[in-house]
């Protein structure tokens, strides 16, 4: 060795070149010395992917293998100047240890799948009885007092949105002096008597739906919290949009017209017909003023959305 008294963090090109010379890999003195100046530190941390890769390139295999285990050898018998180095000497490092490692194209260490290292810092695995890894689920806490609360706040916005549909319903406009406004498309076509009634039918089928959805879901509470949440938010901003918008009905064939409904006690009882029907025509509930800010349409999408993406 060049030196022996001579730490290889000391080592000059020269200092390299003749460990080269030793370890018989004379080819490559030019390049590696004379050209590149391989030093002892940069030596050091040389790995099988600056072989591989430019500027070195190096196209011979067997020595490119050769180097690595000399280089190896040389890392093994100087541990401490690569921990000085910042650079240590394991499995992870470039500088792997005893040549086992294959190294990707990226110049990480590549594992054999019966590898028996460690499992990732920072993620909960399980180790089975050859050494692998798989990476378990994290359980989810299902947090049941969030979903009590989400509960109680849809059946809330349920209930408010019923009274405002009352409110509403008490200031909807003239027909003969507000007409419904003109559509091009739908003043084009017949009217399909029953597709109102189809529509809310669908709605029915997809609520079982999603009910059986959620009775099969490990993470039922996580899912039910979630749809209240967005149910109620988006009901309360329709609410606000009814109360601060009276439109007139949108056709001819719907009997409207602004009904007052007496004291706030007969306000209430109308509010909770609606709530307890559904706001359905299959339940017999009929309301005015709220057929611009279709609730069948956001019920529709929303139980839509949520069968589609958590099944």
């Amino acid at each position: 060795n060049p030196g022996p008294n001579l730490s290889v963090r000391r080592w000059t090109p020269k200092h390299v070149a003749k460990w080269l010379r030793e370890e018989g890999f004379c080819d490559y003195v030019d390049l590696l010395c004379n050209k590149h100046r391989l030093d002892g530190t940069s030596l050091l941390a040389l790995s099988e992917y600056d072989l591989r890769s430019q500027p070195l390139e190096l196209k011979v295999l067997g020595d490119i293998k050769r180097l690595m285990v000399s280089i190896r050898k040389l890392q093994k018998q100087n541990i401490d100047v690569l921990e000085e180095l910042g650079l240590p000497f394991d499995g992870h490092s470039p500088t792997g240890s005893g040549g086992s490692l294959d190294w990707l194209c990226n110049g990480d260490p590549g594992r054999d799948c019966d590898s028996t290292d460690t499992a990732p810092v920072g993620e909960e695995y399980h180790q089975y009885t050859n050494g692998k890894y798989k990476q378990q689920t994290r359980r989810l806490d299902p947090e049941y007092w969030k979903t009590v609360l989400s509960s109680i706040y849809v059946v809330f916005v349920f209930g408010f949105t019923s009274f405002v549909m009352v409110i509403v319903h008490e200031r909807v406009p003239d027909m003969r002096t507000y007409p419904p406004l003109p559509d091009i498309f739908l003043d084009s076509v017949p009217r399909i008597p029953w597709a109102f009634a189809m529509a809310e039918a669908c709605g029915v089928i997809l609520c079982n739906i999603w009910l059986l959805v959620l009775l099969l879901h490990k993470h039922r509470s996580i899912l039910l919290r979630r749809m209240c949440s967005l149910m109620g938010t988006v009901f309360m901003l329709r609410c606000i949009t009814m109360f601060v918008t009276s439109l007139s009905v949108p056709g001819q064939h719907l009997q409207c017209s602004g009904k007052i409904y007496g004291d706030m006690w007969a306000k209430l009882q109308r509010a909770v017909a609606i709530w307890s029907g559904f706001g359905m025509t299959l339940t017999g509930v009929h309301t005015c003023g709220d057929y611009m800010f279709s609730g069948h349409t956001v019920v529709l999408t929303m139980l839509n959305f949520f069968v589609t993406e958590c099944e």
